[in-house]
């Protein structure tokens, strides 16, 4: 039997239990007007050239799902490029599937290509901040 105490102890406690994280971040589509303004503004930005047939894209994207919800990411623009559909995109990149490029102050600051290690992904998002 619940006693009126432990029912408003319950009943207060769990919004909180069910409640989700908030995402710091998401990926948006490569849009190249989208993706020009946002560099243009010196904003952190993050790109991922990625295939959904691609295993070294799937453990990058899935080291990136890890990072949504810290808080560090919060100010960091992303997109994410098709690699089959936008081949156009990927040709002015000059990059292959399994890629990430970082852009801090208006320029690209750092390019990282087929490395699957939580280090190397993490190096390129702090190279952007």
């Amino acid at each position: 039997m619940w006693s009126r105490r432990s029912f408003l102890v319950f009943a207060g406690a769990a919004p909180a239990a069910l409640a989700v994280p908030a995402q710091a971040f998401e990926f948006k589509p490569y849009d190249p007007a989208a993706v020009e303004k946002e560099i243009a503004s010196g904003k952190p930005v993050i790109v991922h050239v990625r295939a959904w047939w691609c295993l070294q894209c799937h453990a990058q994207a899935a080291i990136l799902d890890s990072l949504k919800t810290d808080p560090a990411y919060d100010g960091v623009s992303f997109f994410l490029v098709d690699y089959d559909k936008q081949k156009d995109i990927v040709a002015k990149l000059g990059c292959p599937r399994a890629t990430l490029i970082a852009y801090k102050d208006g320029k690209e600051a750092k390019r990282m290509s087929w490395d699957t290690s939580r280090e190397a992904v993490l190096a390129v998002l702090k190279a952007a901040m």
